[in-house]
């Protein structure tokens, strides 16, 4: 599930997303390296800044830096929308850490961990955290690639049954 960014199609709006063509190599320790922009804001904007910087903390990257693999999901990205094979599609994950959908402008396959995810034009591709993988044997890696429906609830991992429930301790 997807939930389309607030003001995105208006004339004024310039959408931002978690990874830019240009964007530099992620920072393993960087807590916002797989939140869009926008969600942060929606976050912000509600008083609950604080409470999402520790869900992804504790939750989503369970006390620890982004593994290889996430980041390596990350350098994908950054190639395809290089490439022009997709493009940001307007929305975000509907849970934490909240990362930018992008959608396939042509077909196209990503390599992570050795290991090839083939997409087609339209099809949505959104980073799956490591409490989403564990949860869900069917995931193989930090990519999901389907067709999303949209929604207007967002969740905090921390509100999930797999949660630590902030076992690795409060910022």
């Amino acid at each position: 599930m997807n939930i389309l960014k607030r003001l995105f199609g208006s004339p004024q709006y310039i959408s931002k997303t978690d990874t830019t063509a240009d964007s530099p190599d992620p920072d393993p320790n960087d807590v916002w390296a797989f939140t869009d922009p926008d969600a942060r804001d929606t976050y912000e904007e509600k008083g609950q800044g604080r409470e999402l910087e520790q869900d992804i903390c504790f939750e989503v990257m369970r006390g620890q830096p982004w593994q290889p693999a996430e980041l390596e999901y990350k350098r994908e990205i950054r190639r395809l929308l290089r490439d022009g094979r997709i493009k940001d599609k307007g929305t975000y994950w509907f849970s934490s850490p909240f990362p930018t959908v992008y959608q396939g402008v042509k077909n196209g396959s990503l390599t992570i961990g050795g290991q090839t995810y083939r997409f087609r034009r339209n099809d949505d591709i959104v980073f799956q955290c490591r409490m989403t993988r564990d949860m869900n044997a069917e995931l193989t890696g930090p990519v999901l690639i389907a067709r999303l429906q949209p929604t207007q609830k967002s969740k905090l991992c921390g509100t999930m049954g797999g949660a630590m429930k902030g076992m690795g301790g409060k910022m």
